[in-house]
């Protein structure tokens, strides 16, 4: 489908005849599992994404309406709510879908266009198909309010000898260390939480695996990896008709990042930040480049507009982009996460669990398997920066291991 740069496919595995028998006996819900895949390096959903899904639902006491009712609204929802729908539009759009002969219908915003595409009838249970072209609507996702933590290290200076003059040799610093400022003060729920003490050169090679390494070390879900390619000082002398004049120097800026979720190390946004201002110092000047005096020149206010302009472009990006840690502990019933009251989770929140696996199709790209596990699982009771966290129906928390991801949408 033209202008789709996203695709993203939601299997639900059917279910064992056992534990069909079962549940056409005791219930009528159905369990599931999602396989969700996604390319890496895909740069989120700034475009429309085409999503298939398919349900499942037990027709329990001969009442087919009801399984294909059910079975249609379980692939909606989570085909819909994994895109990043709100719950409202989920129900809004599952009773209009339902409602309607062809099974078609329109709606601006979230869902451009949602189709049954399939059923297929069994002799105690039905499966339906449904396509959804689903647009992000930035101002209607939930995830906006939650804070955003990232981790970076010093921005790498890639030509050193532009340090010379102004004798700046800590520029990298400063600069990472006044865009967690500016970042603090201009976005409300966008933290730069961790920066490592450190500068990194981010080559090509196993770029993917240090980015979740940092992630995980610094546990922010967001990575920026940026490098400064030009800091630069031209001097313009005056023409031996103006002698009297002062020597004129300008300052360059270059900086070039890059931002990732720490999660899968998909790249959500790269861009450049170019400026250039006057240098009011001398050849022979030590500047500190922590000091208000060298942020208060026409230089420094320049580089603090380029900033904000990175944050703004950062926050736009990631706005939506959905909550997501890490299992930590498993004992019991219960789950410990890395996510807390720090992050904007409460008591009473659900969330989803799920593992993630590489695999290569036969041309050799590389993608992300994200295996859901069933069902929601309710925070009991939020800390800092943790949680622990009960399933909300079964209690049961088989098969989920250390370092498996948690996600709140």
């Amino acid at each position: 489908m033209l202008g789709i740069q996203t695709f993203a496919k939601i299997l639900l595995v059917s279910m064992s005849s056992v534990k069909r028998r079962y549940l056409a006996r005791y219930a009528n819900a159905a369990f599931f599992m999602a396989l969700f895949c996604l390319a890496i390096g895909s740069t989120g959903q700034s475009h429309a994404a085409w999503y298939e899904a398919k349900g499942q639902a037990v027709i329990v006491n001969g009442n087919k309406e009801k399984a294909r009712r059910d079975a249609t609204e379980e692939a909606l929802k989570q085909a819909l709510l994994f895109a990043g729908a709100s719950i409202n539009s989920v129900q809004q759009l599952t009773n209009g879908l339902l409602e309607r002969e062809d099974i078609t219908i329109s709606s601006s915003g979230e869902v451009d266009h949602l189709e049954l595409t399939d059923e297929i009838w069994h002799s105690d249970y039905v499966t339906v198909s449904v396509r959804a072209d689903i647009f992000p609507a930035a101002k209607q996702c939930t995830a906006v309010e939650y804070d955003k933590n990232i981790a970076t290290s010093y921005f790498m200076v890639e030509n050193r000898n532009h340090l010379v003059e102004g004798k700046i040799p800590n520029f990298s610093e400063a600069v990472t260390r006044k865009l967690a400022t500016e970042m603090s003060a201009q976005a409300q729920n966008l933290n730069l939480a961790y920066i490592a003490p450190h500068t990194t050169r981010w080559g090509v090679n196993g770029l993917e695996e240090n980015v979740r390494a940092l992630s995980q070390q610094s546990n922010a879900q967001f990575v920026l990896i940026g490098s400064i390619s030009d800091v630069s000082v031209e001097r313009q002398r005056p023409s031996s008709f103006a002698f009297w004049k002062e020597e004129k120097a300008t300052r360059y800026f270059s900086l070039s990042i890059k931002v990732f979720d720490g999660i899968n190390s998909g790249l959500l946004l790269q861009q450049d930040y170019v400026t250039e201002a006057e240098w009011p110092f001398d050849r022979f000047t030590d500047v500190d480049e922590f000091s208000s005096t060298f942020w208060r020149t026409e230089y420094g206010n320049a580089i603090k507009k380029q900033m904000q302009q990175l944050t703004a472009d950062i926050n736009e990006t990631i706005a939506c982009q959905p909550m997501t840690g890490r299992v930590l502990n498993v004992a019991g019933s219960h789950i410990s996460v890395s996510l807390g009251r720090d992050n904007g989770i409460k008591n009473g929140d659900e969330l989803f669990v799920y593992q993630t696996s590489e695999i290569i199709d036969r041309h050799g790209k590389a993608y992300l398997q994200y295996h859901i596990y069933p069902g929601a699982f309710v925070v009991e009771n939020a800390y800092g920066n943790t949680a622990r966290l009960i399933h909300k129906d079964s209690g049961i928390v088989a098969n989920i291991q250390e370092s498996d991801f948690v996600i709140k949408r």
